[in-house]
């Protein structure tokens, strides 16, 4: 005769409270090692901002307007993490993991042209994934322009004398554009910007020592 299963039995009580606490710990270890994902809401996050980075946010007057020093903050995120690629466009919300990717420069026009290069943005690039994260609108490019003469000719020239932070600096030839940043004081203006020749998205000193000769005010900023 069969001999009839005897089913182990449950804690109960005191013996149930080292069991609770095992399960409590092990749904935490779970939830450090694989946290929570919400596909498609996820906004990846930038590298640590480098120094120079940090004091040009540092030395924005107070008076700023909040969306100039949205543009400026947006843009500092990338100074020497971001590298220079020819045609290179995002306007992805928030750090592009892209970036840094081995891609083909498809964009003619460059001797980079064909070349598989870590991927970035070019000169314009930068400033229109600034203003799309600043305006939080994937479609600002229509707004700010596409390319330098296109952006250039979307905002209005003014003198040096009247640059603001965030501001447009142009080169004569209408060949790189970069963001204003504050006047030194000995009246030298800083620019932000990406270039090839210096590898990526950098902050030169003296804008105008670099070639920077043109001024604008684009449309879609304040005037303050």
């Amino acid at each position: 005769m069969p001999r009839p299963a005897v089913r182990p039995a449950r804690p109960t009580g005191a013996a149930a409270i080292p069991l609770c606490w095992g399960a409590v710990l092990l749904c935490l270890c779970l939830a450090l090692l694989f946290p929570l994902r919400s596909p498609g809401r996820e906004t990846p996050s930038a590298p640590a901002m480098v120094p120079a980075a940090r004091a040009a946010l540092e030395a924005l007057p107070a008076s700023l307007s909040p969306q100039r020093r949205a543009l400026l903050e947006h843009a500092c995120t990338l100074v020497g993490h971001v590298p220079y690629f020819w045609g290179g466009k995002s306007a992805a919300p928030g750090w592009d993991p892209a970036w840094g990717e081995l891609r083909q420069v498809t964009a003619p026009g460059c001797a980079d042209s064909g070349k598989r290069l870590p991927y970035g943005l070019d000169c314009s690039g930068l400033v229109s994934w600034a203003a799309a994260n600043t305006l939080e609108d994937s479609d600002a490019l229509a707004l700010v322009g596409d390319g330098v003469r296109a952006q250039y000719a979307a905002s209005t020239p003014i003198d040096w004398s009247d640059l603001l932070p965030g501001d447009l600096l142009c080169f004569p030839d209408l060949s790189h554009i970069g963001l204003a940043l504050t006047p030194a004081p000995d009246g030298t203006v800083p620019v932000l910007h990406c270039s090839r020749s210096l590898g990526g998205v950098v902050i030169t000193a003296d804008a105008a020592g670099a070639g920077f000769a043109l001024a604008a005010r684009p449309g879609w900023l304040p005037a303050s």
